[in-house]
């Protein structure tokens, strides 16, 4: 990625200070010529800056904190928000177990109180629902299996009379048929046989009487028996069969009606019985997180370490400062404790400077608290987006968050402390440099001052890389 080549190619922001301070040492200049005119009538020797040739550096210095590369973040896990009612004072060493924050747990107490007696319901409903199932199975077995035996009962019946009974009643219709004319023949021939012997003087007229009366009642037994036969053919045969067979129909009915409503009871106990096993699912999941609500209200150490409260990179953040008292929401950062073996710095550059910079890049940090010393340091990682935290006070600000890996062992130091970080960009051997304030703008060119004798003239130059302090020519 090739650096920024000329003064005119940085943003306004940037260039203007340069070209100002270039203003200002030409003004210098002049003023020099007027008051501080040596010996000669020429400029002292502190006013110039010889040139030569070097090796340059290009780098970028950013001012930015000390950070563990590898940290424990310990939040909140309690639902919603919770009163902290201890918490370890920042910078202590702690042991793995120990306490670090204590929350007000009196309303999760109570929830878990609550919900052990709606969990104790769900459990007695269910139970309810499972009984009530087991009962209407039962009921629903005994209706249909007594709708079953009505229509077996009735298939009976109609085969019964089908097969058998219709055929004895026709018979014995048509034996006292046949017994009636067989009486009424035997009454005939003794009312003739009398009949004769009366003529012949031998029997009574009374006798005669008699038997002729018998043969009358035979005839009418004979068209009685008669009539018999013939209702049981075409009315009494065909309307009990039509009856019975009615019957088998009903009762087939019947038995779909009691299997129809018995599924349909038994759907509902099931449909209740799932609806009050999920209400209990529902109930001990809630109870078990109620219960690790309750136990989140105490926050143990996970591992040993040094105590460090989150920071808010937002100073216009309305989260609360974490201390005692302070209320906290549910995955609010409470406690970092940092792995101080290996450290960085987060730094942010400017978006004018931010293509100049990648990954793996030399760098070096010093620390404020140890200014002769420098650490060595690679950049580890260049954010992709403008850091938004910072666009808050200044929309038009744009830069990126940059980490800076520090190679070397550190101090004794804690996270947090001041840094700065210099970015190693370019190292050009054997350049022409000058300070940055000698170059200026003059008729819309860059140029410098150089001395000729007692007089300066303004030379156009081509710059190219350039850092903080001296820019190359």
């Amino acid at each position: 990625m090739k650096p920024t080549n000329s003064l005119q190619s940085l943003p306004a922001s940037l260039r203007r200070p340069a070209v100002l301070v270039g203003i200002v040492v030409v003004a210098a200049v002049l003023l020099m010529l007027y008051f501080r005119r040596g010996p000669h009538g020429g400029l002292p020797d502190t006013a110039f800056y010889p040139v030569k040739r070097g090796d340059f550096v290009v780098s970028i210095v950013e001012g930015g904190t000390l950070e563990a590369v590898n940290e424990v973040v310990i939040r909140n896990e309690v639902e919603g928000t919770a009163r902290v009612i201890y918490i370890v004072p920042e910078g202590s060493y702690v042991k793995k177990d120990d306490v670090l924050v204590e929350l007000d747990s009196s309303q999760a107490q109570d929830q878990v109180n609550q919900q052990e007696i709606s969990f104790a319901k769900a459990e007695l409903a269910l139970l309810q629902a499972q009984s009530e199932l087991q009962i209407q199975k039962s009921l629903t077995n005994s209706s249909i299996d007594k709708a079953a035996l009505a229509l077996r009962f009735a298939e009976m019946d109609l085969a019964k009379f089908t097969n058998a009974l219709a055929a004895v009643n026709l018979a014995e219709a048509e034996n006292k048929l046949n017994q009636a004319k067989a009486q009424l023949g035997v009454s005939q021939d003794t009312y003739h046989y009398t009949t004769n012997l009366a003529a012949s003087g031998y029997e009574t007229k009374q006798r005669v009487d008699s038997d002729f009366i018998s043969v009358l009642g035979n005839e009418n037994a004979v068209i009685a028996a008669s009539n018999t036969v013939v209702m049981l053919e075409s009315y009494d045969i065909p309307k009990q069969q039509a009856q019975l067979e009615s019957d088998v129909s009903e009762a087939q009915k019947e038995l779909d009606r009691v299997v129809a409503q018995s599924l349909s009871k038994i759907a509902q106990y099931e449909a209740d019985l799932v609806t009050q096993s999920n209400t209990l699912d529902l109930s001990r999941a809630k109870l078990e997180r109620d219960r690790k609500n309750l136990e989140g209200t105490t926050i143990p150490a996970p591992q040993d370490g040094l105590v460090v409260y989150p920071a808010s990179d937002n100073r216009f953040s309305s989260e609360s400062m974490i201390e005692e008292g302070a209320t906290v929401r549910n995955r609010q950062e409470l406690i970092k404790l940092p792995d101080t073996s290996q450290m960085k710095v987060s730094i942010k550059i400017h978006e004018s400077f931010i293509n100049m910079v990648e990954k793996g890049q030399q760098a070096f940090v010093v620390l404020d608290s140890m200014p002769d010393q420098r650490f060595r340091a690679v950049v580890d990682k260049v954010g992709l987006l403008p850091d938004t935290q910072s666009r808050w006070g200044n929309p038009n600000l744009k830069v990126y968050k940059t980490e800076v890996l520090i190679l070397d062992q550190l101090p004794d130091v804690k996270p947090g402390v001041s840094a700065k970080a210099e970015v190693i960009i370019s190292k050009i051997e054997d350049a022409v440099s000058v300070p940055i304030q000698a170059v200026t703008t003059l008729g819309g060119r860059q140029v410098c001052y150089l001395q000729k004798g007692s007089d300066v003239e303004p030379v156009p130059v081509e710059v190219g890389m350039f850092n903080t302090k001296f820019i190359e020519i």
